[in-house]
């Protein structure tokens, strides 16, 4: 008679069913749960994640605002057309103000300090850097410090007509200074944020004077343009209008943009080394200014021919201060301040995009 053995080895074996394996539809529907950050978190756990999350996301073209709370170690994130905010964890490193932004990665800075790192919210990456021995005045980076081609520049004034540039490369040491004699007087008091294009990176002045600085070769060269300064500079007259100065690129293109106390935003393209007032449309454009760093946008629904400030109200005015070309009048009322210092414009989450 034949014995009846359990014979464990003959049973099949159970395949061993990771999260990943889910079906698309269950992992989208979880993602539609989570909250913001514990979305970007999920989203970088694995391909399937990230695209459950991109799945379940509505796509912007827009920026969102980022800023640092006056207590506690965390940051803001501020969708300006859905009026939503988020918070999210900062790591605790001690820098405490935002420099510039660009491709999703902030450059920070601690207060009263020569000290910098680059930080990216949604990666949660931490990039060190040496530190500077000048005081900067305007500061900007090429690509993200991930990138080879990556170059970080800093603008240092010394007098009216000397100014310092920093220029460093991910990866290296140490700064390298430049210290440029200039023809044409230079106006610390207002001037545009740095802007990175064509190779190269640019600054305007109240004077009207446009700087331009070529990493590669570290040389400088500077135009002057006398119709496109304030008009009480213009006719050497003296105002207490608070007066600022935005500089941007399009498609390879700079764009100036200054602000008169109230008065509509003035908005010029340079053509030919002609500047050009887009003084009636902005033909679609949205431009997001900051005092730091300033982008532009094109036929974004909902935000066309529009300028928007990198601040917005709180409780139940959760608005981004903005200016629309096609009503000829600023949104949410009369701007008081139109910038934050402390608050930049940032890609959204990459899923979002």
């Amino acid at each position: 008679m034949e014995s009846n053995k359990d014979d464990n080895n003959s049973r099949p074996k159970r395949k061993t069913i990771s999260s990943s394996d889910l079906p698309a539809c269950v992992l989208a529907a979880i993602m539609s749960l989570l909250s913001l950050e514990d979305s970007i978190r999920a989203s970088a756990v694995c391909k399937a994640w990230h695209e459950a999350a991109k799945s379940v996301a509505v796509v912007q073209k827009y920026l969102w605002v980022v800023s640092i709370p006056l207590c506690g170690n965390s940051i803001d994130l501020f969708d300006p057309l859905q009026r939503k905010k988020y918070t999210m964890n900062l790591p605790k490193t001690g820098l405490t103000d935002f420099c510039y932004s660009k491709d999703g990665w902030l450059l920070i800075h601690k207060s009263c300090s020569l000290e910098f790192l680059f930080f990216n919210p949604y990666s949660r990456k931490l990039i060190s850097l040496p530190e500077y021995d000048l005081k900067f005045h305007e500061i900007a980076f090429s690509a993200a410090p991930t990138s080879e081609t990556c170059t970080l520049v800093t603008l240092n004034p010394i007098s009216e007509y000397i100014v310092a540039i920093g220029t460093f490369y991910p990866g290296a040491t140490e700064w390298i200074t430049t210290t440029f004699q200039c023809c044409l007087a230079f106006d610390p008091n207002i001037l545009s944020n740095l802007v990175y294009t064509n190779n190269r990176f640019y600054c305007f002045t109240s004077g009207g004077v446009l700087f331009e600085f070529d990493p590669a070769s570290r040389t400088l060269k500077q135009k002057a343009w006398k119709d496109v300064i304030f008009p009480e500079i213009r006719n050497n007259e003296f105002s207490y209008r608070p007066k600022k100065l935005y500089l941007m690129e399009h498609k390879g293109e700079l764009i100036l943009m200054y602000t008169y106390g109230s008065e509509k935003p003035v908005v010029y393209k340079l053509v030919s080394s002609k500047w050009e007032e887009m003084s009636i449309t902005l033909d679609g454009l949205t431009i997001f200014a900051s005092m730091w760093c300033s982008e532009t946008r094109m036929d974004v629904l909902g935000m066309k021919d529009s300028v928007y400030f990198p601040k917005y109200g709180v409780r139940n005015n959760m608005q981004c201060v903005s200016y629309s070309y096609d009503d000829s009048r600023y949104y949410p009322g009369q701007p008081n301040q139109l910038y934050s210092d402390g608050n930049l414009w940032i890609d959204p989450p990459p899923f979002l995009k």
